[in-house]
């Protein structure tokens, strides 16, 4: 079976796939990464070479087995070698910069394939951010999390022994990030609103349903301006060792417990 990722007006109709089931590590002549000339909805041209650079990087070191996998974006690709963050040796990082929720969602062949022990999704923010994309109006708060939901609904389908994390999307600080960057994009509705919005659809959702486990990081980083804390990012939207530190924190007893169950 294959998954299909929403239907967006104006969008072409993407083939998601997750469904690698009896595939053996020697099979490796099956192609289970993006291929160059996919098209994602909703990708950017500043996104593309950033997204297919890391899908190679990806090729020349697969997930691998008994793993536990990081999927996300800028953020979690910052991270470096979570590892390291950890002191464990079975943490694989697949972030991506720039990776928005639909690019994720036509990526999900490897982790399917690979039946991780684990996997925590962060992911979301590039989806809201810029304001000025073609169809930025479809992309409201409901069709983001929906995605969000999707992305875990497929890797539990198709790999029924990963535990499946969504992480809440953070804060970010709209006046710091034009302090270093000159600019912040103008939106409708506040993007700090919108992140909110989203992040109480995951809640009530995965209340409803068994897919995945939510663990709020938002919480965490949110200062009394409803913005991300300034002493956890280096400008207002990615995160400082601090910051890192304070998500190692949030989730360490999570990958551990994952861990234990391999055990």
């Amino acid at each position: 079976m294959r998954y299909r990722a929403s239907v967006i007006a104006l969008a072409p109709l993407l083939v998601v796939g997750c469904s690698l089931r009896g595939i053996t590590a020697s099979d490796l002549s099956l192609d289970i990464y993006p291929s160059a000339d996919i098209k994602v909805n909703f990708q950017q041209d500043w996104q593309v070479n950033l997204y297919h650079n890391r899908i190679a990087v990806f090729k020349e070191a697969p997930v691998g087995l008994d793993k536990i996998v990081f999927l996300g974006d800028s953020l979690t690709q910052g991270a470096s070698s979570w590892n390291d963050r950890f002191g464990l040796q079975n943490l694989v990082n697949r972030g991506i910069a720039g990776d928005i929720t639909e690019g994720v969602l036509v990526r999900l062949d490897e982790i399917a394939h690979y039946e991780p022990l684990a996997v925590f999704v962060l992911i979301g923010i590039n989806d809201i951010f810029d304001s000025h994309i073609e169809g930025r109006d479809k992309i409201t708060p409901q069709y983001v999390a929906n995605n969000i939901l999707r992305i875990a609904s497929c890797i539990q389908s198709e790999s029924k022994s990963t535990k499946v994390f969504i992480q809440t999307i953070l804060p970010v600080d709209l006046v710091r990030y034009k302090e270093v960057k000159g600019v912040f994009p103008v939106h409708v509705v506040d993007l700090n609103d919108q992140i909110s919005q989203i992040n109480s659809i995951l809640t009530t959702s995965l209340k409803a349903q068994s897919t995945a486990t939510l663990i709020d990081l938002h919480k965490s980083f949110v200062d009394d301006r409803g913005m991300l804390d300034v002493s956890l990012s280096s400008d207002g939207v990615h995160l400082s060792e601090a910051g890192y530190s304070v998500w190692v924190e949030n989730i360490r007893s999570h990958v551990n417990e994952s861990n234990q169950l391999n055990d």
